[in-house]
C-alpha cells in the first residue's frame, strides 16, 4: 500500500489542495486584500494534478482524479465560503457543529464544472483512437481545453458563480474587453495560462503562443480603458439610498406580524426617508424585501388605497418617487405557504400609487426554494426555514419621474451574466442603468458582501450600464461603467446616501448582442494560428 506520505498522494490531494486555497485568494477577503493571479495559479496546480495523456490515465484512476477535483474544492470552500457555516446558523438555525459540516459538504458541489470536465476529457481519450491534426500542436490542444473548461463553467449551474476570469476585476478600469466579449473571454485567457504553467512544471515545454496571446489581451485592455457615463447631454437623478440596517431578529419579527417589530422598522424607514436634502429627491430607493408585510400588487394598480401608509407618507413628505423591495401575493392559495408569494420590487409614484413591480425570476437553491421540482411542495411541509416563494416570469421596464428607463434585478439574479443579458435584451427600450435590491445581513461581517459586490461589478462592465446596489445592511453604493463606485455605506449601520447620478440613453454592447459567439470567433482565430505556425516549424524540421 502507498503511503500517505508518497508523491502520488502528494500530487493527487495535497497539491490541489494548495491550489483550491490560492485559488480563492483572487477574490476578497476580510483579513488581505486579493490576489488576481491566484485563479491561474491556484488552477494550474489543479490540473497539473490531474491525468491528460493516456499514458497517465492508464497509470491514474478517475477516482484519484475525481479526488484531487475535491480536494481543490475542499481548499476553494475552506477559505473562499467560510461564511457559509454562519449563514446556516443564523438563516436555518443550524446549530455548531453541523452547521460546519454542511458547510464542508458544499464543497462538493462548489466545482461541479471542474467534476465535468474531467469526466469529460476521460471519456475523449478513452473513446479517441488517434490524435488528429487538429491537436498535435501543444498550442491547439490548450486551445481546446481552455475553451472547454470556459465553456463547461458558463454553462454548469453553481451554487455562487465566481467564475476563472472574474479575477481581472482588480485592473479595472483597464479592461476595455469587457463590455465586447464580456467574462468568458477572461476565464478562457486565464483557464489558457494555467494550463501552460501545467504543462510547464510537468512536460517543462512551453506554449509560447499562449504568452504571447496573453501580453496581446493584456495590452487591448489596458489600451481600451472603460468610462463613465460621458456627462454630455445626460440626465441628472437625486437618489437617496437608504441603509435602515435592520438586523435579523426585528426584520424575522416585523414579517411574521410583531407589532413591536413592525414598529421599529416603519420608524426607521420612515426617519431615515425623510431627512432634509440640499437638493430635491427623485427617487428613493429601499432594499431587498424591506417592507415586511404582505402587499397586493393586483389591487394597488387599480387603487392608491391599498398602498402602505408608510410609503404613502414618505412619498408625501419628500415629494419623491420610492422603490423598494417587498412581498407580493401570487395566485396560490395553501396552507403551506407553498409559493404563495412573490420576492417583489416595487416602484411608486409622488402620488403613492404603484406604477410598475416585477417578480424576481431567478431564486436562491435551499433558500428561496428547492431544485426538486414536483417533491417540493410536499417537502414544504416539513422546511419551515425555506420560503418557497413562487418565480416571476418576464422582466419589468421601469420609468423615472423624468422619463428615464431602468430595469431591476433582486439579490441572486445579478451574479448571472445570462439573466442580465436577457433581461435587458427583453425590454422594448434599453434601460439606462440598473438598480439592485439585496440585502445581505444573513452573512454576517464576512466576505459574503464583498464577494457579492465584486461579482456584480461585472454586469456593469460587461453591458455598460450603471448599478445602484441597494442593500440592507451594506454594501450599498453605485457602481460605474468602468468599474468605480461611489462611497461604499460601512456594514451594519443606518446610513443615507443622497447621490446624484448621471444617465444617458446606452446601446447594447457586443457581449449583450452576440454573447459568446465574438469569444468563439477569437479561439477560432487561435486555432487556425496554432496550427499554421505548427506546420511552418514541422516543415522547417
Amino acid at each position: 500500500m502507498s503511503s500517505p506520505f508518497s508523491s502520488k498522494w502528494t500530487v493527487t490531494i495535497f497539491i490541489p489542495l494548495i491550489g483550491g486555497i490560492i485559488y480563492a485568494t483572487a477574490f476578497p477577503m476580510t483579513f488581505a486584500p486579493s490576489f488576481p493571479l491566484g485563479t491561474i495559479i491556484g488552477m494550474s496546480l489543479l490540473l497539473y494534478s490531474l491525468a491528460f495523456t493516456k499514458k497517465e490515465m492508464m497509470e491514474r484512476s478517475i477516482w484519484l482524479d475525481i479526488l484531487s477535483v475535491l480536494s481543490f474544492s475542499i481548499g476553494y470552500n475552506t477559505l473562499g465560503y467560510y461564511w457559509i457555516p454562519e449563514t446556516l446558523k443564523v438563516f436555518g438555525e443550524i446549530p455548531f457543529p453541523i452547521n460546519w459540516m454542511l458547510g464542508v459538504f458544499f464543497s462538493l458541489i462548489i466545482c461541479p464544472h471542474l467534476i465535468l470536465f474531467t469526466l469529460g476529457h476521460r471519456l475523449y481519450k478513452k473513446f479517441s483512437v488517434k490524435s488528429s491534426s487538429l491537436v498535435s500542436s501543444i498550442s491547439s490542444r490548450h486551445i481546446i481545453y481552455a475553451i472547454a473548461l470556459t465553456l463547461v463553467e458558463r454553462f454548469t449551474p453553481q451554487q455562487f458563480p465566481a467564475h476563472m476570469g472574474h479575477s481581472w476585476l482588480s485592473f479595472a478600469p483597464y479592461l476595455g474587453l469587457a463590455p465586447l466579449f464580456g467574462a468568458p473571454l477572461f476565464s478562457f485567457i486565464n483557464f489558457w495560462l494555467a494550463l501552460t504553467i501545467a504543462h510547464r512544471l510537468k512536460y517543462a515545454r512551453l506554449d509560447k503562443l499562449a504568452i504571447f496571446s496573453s501580453l496581446i489581451f493584456l495590452i487591448a485592455n489596458f489600451a481600451l480603458p472603460l468610462k463613465k457615463t460621458d456627462e454630455t447631454d445626460s440626465v441628472s437623478h437625486n437618489l437617496r439610498l437608504v441603509q435602515a440596517n435592520i438586523g435579523n431578529f426585528v426584520k424575522v419579527n416585523s414579517e411574521s406580524g410583531k407589532p413591536f417589530a413592525f414598529d421599529e422598522v416603519y420608524e426607521r424607514y420612515l426617519r431615515l426617508s425623510t431627512v432634509t436634502s440640499t437638493e430635491p429627491i427623485d427617487l428613493i430607493i429601499w432594499p431587498e424585501t424591506a417592507y415586511p408585510r404582505l402587499l397586493n400588487s393586483m389591487k394597488m394598480e387599480n387603487d392608491a388605497r391599498y398602498t402602505p401608509k408608510l410609503i404613502k407618507e414618505v412619498a408625501r413628505i419628500t415629494n419623491a418617487e420610492v422603490f423598494t423591495g417587498g412581498y407580493d401575493k401570487s395566485s396560490s392559495e395553501n396552507s403551506d405557504y407553498f409559493q404563495t408569494e412573490y420576492n417583489t420590487a416595487f416602484h411608486f409614484g409622488i402620488d403613492g400609487t404603484l406604477k410598475k413591480r416585477f417578480h424576481k425570476m431567478k431564486l436562491i437553491p435551499f433558500g428561496e426554494g428547492l431544485p426538486f421540482g414536483p417533491f417540493n411542495q410536499y417537502l414544504s411541509q416539513y422546511l419551515q426555514n425555506i420560503s418557497f416563494f413562487a418565480s416571476g416570469d418576464h422582466y419589468t421596464l421601469f420609468k423615472t419621474n423624468k422619463g428615464t428607463p431602468f430595469s431591476a434585478a433582486i439579490c441572486y439574479e445579478i451574479l448571472f451574466s445570462s439573466f442580465i443579458k436577457d433581461n435587458l435584451n427583453s425590454l422594448d427600450t434599453q434601460p439606462d442603468f440598473l438598480i439592485n435590491l439585496t440585502n445581505d445581513s444573513w452573512y454576517g461581517e464576512t466576505a459574503e458582501p464583498e464577494q457579492h459586490l465584486f461579482l456584480s461589478k461585472w454586469r456593469a462592465l460587461e453591458f455598460d450600464i450603471p448599478i445602484v446596489r441597494m442593500t440592507n445592511t451594506g454594501i450599498t453604493s453605485i457602481i460605474y461603467q468602468d468599474g468605480s463606485e461611489t462611497e461604499r455605506s460601512p456594514l451594519f449601520k443606518e446610513v443615507i446616501q443622497d447621490v446624484k447620478l448621471k444617465t444617458k440613453e446606452r446601446g447594447k454592447t457586443l457581449y449583450q448582442e452576440y454573447g459568446l459567439f465574438p469569444t468563439l470567433f477569437i479561439v477560432m482565430t487561435l486555432i487556425i494560428i496554432s496550427l499554421i505556425l505548427n506546420r511552418r516549424t514541422r516543415n522547417l524540421d
